[in-house]
């Protein structure tokens, strides 16, 4: 479903701002039918999207090249509205073999009346087939938004303003604690060698270690590894 409502421009880069749509292609499955025209958005131009499944099923596909190096971390966003059925609605990255598909999916999508902004976290895009199993994208060559069927039928959709954001996390995080022996000090956490670490002093009380990001951050976990020749 869209998520939040329009309001400030989104951070990031623009990967299409839909003045020129002559990049875009339409694909279609079985009777399935897609057209591509221009129309006016939100804040400039947009995408617009009439499919009809012609009382079938299948899928629509809107695709363009978009050579892109992917960071560790990253969001997609877009402004969207349509009528039409609750189809399924899907965002794909396909790269250069045409054969690895990565993608963030909606069994049934909700197609909002009012423009409203959708962004997709790189944590939401999975890996769907191909050759390389599995592992995040990283190096992709094309773009497709996909409308399949669930119960089919005829709509229209608007997309406008594609972004780009690079949410990795490039800072170094701050890291104090209650206490600490001469040379276990708490910024030692971060050493990847089994040799060094953070050692408390030999107190009774809790204590207690606090890591600073700088900034918000989504992370997904916090592993922990305690010396093995000591009791935690």
């Amino acid at each position: 479903r869209p998520s939040g409502q329009r309001g400030k421009r989104m951070n990031g880069d623009c990967l299409d701002d839909f003045e020129d749509l002559s990049a875009w292609t339409a694909i279609a499955s079985g009777q399935a039918r897609l057209a591509i025209s221009p129309e006016r958005g939100p804040e400039g131009a947009a995408m617009r999207l009439d499919f009809d499944f012609h009382g079938g099923g299948g899928f629509v596909v809107a695709r363009k090249l978009f050579p892109l190096t992917l960071p560790e971390s990253y969001a997609v966003s877009f402004d969207i509205r349509g009528r039409g059925p609750s189809n399924i609605l899907e965002f794909k990255l396909v790269d250069a073999s045409n054969q690895n598909v990565w993608r963030w999916r909606v069994e049934a999508f909700d197609l909002p009346g009012d423009w409203q902004r959708l962004r997709i976290k790189s944590s939401e895009i999975q890996f769907a087939w191909g050759p390389l199993g599995g592992g995040p994208a990283r190096d992709i060559a094309a773009i497709e938004l996909v409308i399949a069927a669930g119960p089919g039928g005829q709509g229209r959709v608007w997309i406008a303003d594609l972004r780009f954001e690079d949410t990795s996390y490039y800072l170094t995080p701050l890291v104090e604690a209650t206490s600490a022996l001469r040379g276990c000090e708490a910024f030692h956490v971060w050493d990847p060698s089994p040799s060094n670490g953070w050692r408390s002093a030999a107190t009774a009380e809790p204590q207690r270690l606090v890591i600073d990001f700088q900034c918000e951050r989504e992370f997904g976990g916090l592993v922990i590894r305690w010396d093995r020749e000591r009791r935690p």
